[in-house]
């Protein structure tokens, strides 16, 4: 018997399984802020599509892996309708799937928002081989068509196969061999899935549109999770080292961002104080300003008083708010 099978339902802590459920709910967000930030900026720029289809593939085939690895326990848990108790003991179990798979969907979610956002380049793949009768010349939104059709394919490839045989079968051990081969692959996309990503940040020298939010929580939960790993359900090497590259990637990442975004941003309040300058010293005092504000006003109803003509009052409030939203874009 494959000691990659996981047969066994020993009772679980409650305040592991409270912490599995909240990684679960974290899990189902993870992507939002992502995805917010590219509909705010209204740019997918600065974030990689290999890294997303890495992401992706990656993610699905990590869930076969696990959901294979667990099989017999699934099948001891029995229906949801049938053995309602045994089934609901067996979920704490579980919990490493369900939050895989919330994870896996919600990143997924960002591929058509980035996609729908996206600024077309050409020949981004562009091949001339005429001795095999090869000629392909495609824009960046064509490369991400073929790229999403790619990895419906493999992953197609992955799971009917895996699905047909275990419902034949009824045991782990049928695709045991085959899962860890999965998880061998599922290693090493997920060790290299974000080293597109870093390439990308280096040349933006910024975040752009990646987001703080989505890969900083990412790291927190997989700190986490690699400790219920080791600890709680003593998952198998496959399914945490890996992990754990990646999150030292995605580290890296945030912290060369943070660095230039850092570095821009105070740059833009910089620019920003010294064009408000400017216009003090265009209106004079207080008292000036506003006896302009009166005197363009008497003038006639076809002069318009220039939006930075405002009082002092209102010039505080403005400031506060556009900092803030300066700060939302950049560092969401």
């Amino acid at each position: 018997m494959s000691t990659s099978c996981l047969h066994t339902l020993e009772p679980i802590r409650k305040p592991f399984v409270f912490l599995g459920v909240c990684s679960a709910i974290v899990a189902t967000l993870i992507g939002a802020p992502q995805a917010i930030k590219i509909i705010r900026r209204r740019s997918a720029r600065g974030v990689s599509f290999t890294t997303l289809g890495l992401t992706n593939v990656g993610g699905f085939l990590y869930v076969l892996n696990m959901y294979i690895l667990h099989y017999d326990q699934i099948v001891a848990a029995g229906s949801p309708f049938t053995h309602p108790k045994t089934w609901a003991t067996a979920q704490p179990h579980m919990l490493f799937i369900w939050v895989e798979l919330a994870n896996t969907l919600s990143l997924l979610v960002i591929t058509p928002i980035a996609y729908a956002y996206l600024e077309d380049e050409a020949h981004v793949v562009s091949i001339d081989a005429p001795r095999l009768r090869l000629r392909i010349d495609w824009g960046l939104k064509e490369s991400v068509r073929y790229g999403i059709a790619a990895q419906a394919f493999v992953l197609a490839s992955a799971w009917i196969p895996a699905l047909w045989i275990l419902h034949d079968t009824g045991r782990c051990e049928s695709l045991a061999g085959f899962a860890n081969v999965l998880g061998i692959v599922v290693a090493l996309i997920i060790c290299g899935k974000f080293i597109p990503q870093v390439g990308q940040s280096l040349s933006n020298k910024g975040s752009k549109s990646l987001s703080y939010v989505t890969y900083g929580i990412d790291i927190v939960a997989g700190v986490v999770a690699l400790l219920q790993k080791l600890f709680v359900t003593q998952e198998r090497l496959s399914t945490w080292v890996p992990p754990l590259f990646l999150h030292s990637l995605e580290a890296y990442v945030l912290a060369v961002n943070f660095y230039y975004d850092k570095r821009k941003f105070h740059e833009a309040l910089e620019r920003r104080d010294r064009d408000a300058e400017d216009i003090d010293r265009a209106y004079g005092s207080d008292e000036e300003r506003i006896q302009s504000e009166r005197l363009l006003q008497r003038s006639g109803p076809d002069r318009v008083v220039p939006a930075k003509a405002t009082s002092p009052t209102t010039h505080e409030p403005l400031h506060k708010s556009s900092t803030f939203s300066m700060m939302l874009d950049v560092f969401l």
